[in-house]
């Protein structure tokens, strides 16, 4: 298999600006399927009940879900938005997103992202999801 060339970051767009300390735990997709989640949203559009949600942990060989969870913690504090939560500022719209759902119309649109954080971003034990979701 053949890695393709790294391209240059032009144009981005910031998808989050983190502090110091978000860690894996806040990354990560973790604990219940929270009803009112990207990922409940996903899942009820493919039918499941939300008494079936489960947890993230029941879900981990379902990257759909998992990728929907990632940035999913209530307690993340993107300095984007003035309210702790999952949540992001979609710079061209104005509009207070989820992170998931800003990512995917920066995506539909071929922007770049980046995400700008402070010191420990990334520290912790869940580091799978951590590097795979964003």
């Amino acid at each position: 298999m053949e890695v393709p060339p790294v391209e240059d970051v032009k144009d981005a767009h910031c998808l989050a600006l983190f502090g110091d300390s978000v860690t894996t735990d806040h990354i990560s997709p973790a604990g219940n399927i929270a009803k009112t989640s990207v990922a409940a949203k996903f899942l009820l559009s493919k039918g499941v009940e939300p008494k079936l949600f489960n947890s993230y942990g029941a879900r981990r060989g379902n990257d759909l879900v998992m990728a929907r969870g990632t940035f999913g913690n209530v307690r993340i504090v993107n300095k984007m938005v003035d309210k702790v939560g999952p949540l992001t500022k979609h710079v061209p719209s104005g509009e207070v997103l989820p992170v998931y759902e800003a990512a995917e119309r920066y995506m539909a649109a071929g922007k770049q992202l980046i995400i700008i954080a402070g010191k420990e971003y990334g520290t912790g034990s869940s580091r799978d999801w951590a590097a795979k979701g964003p």
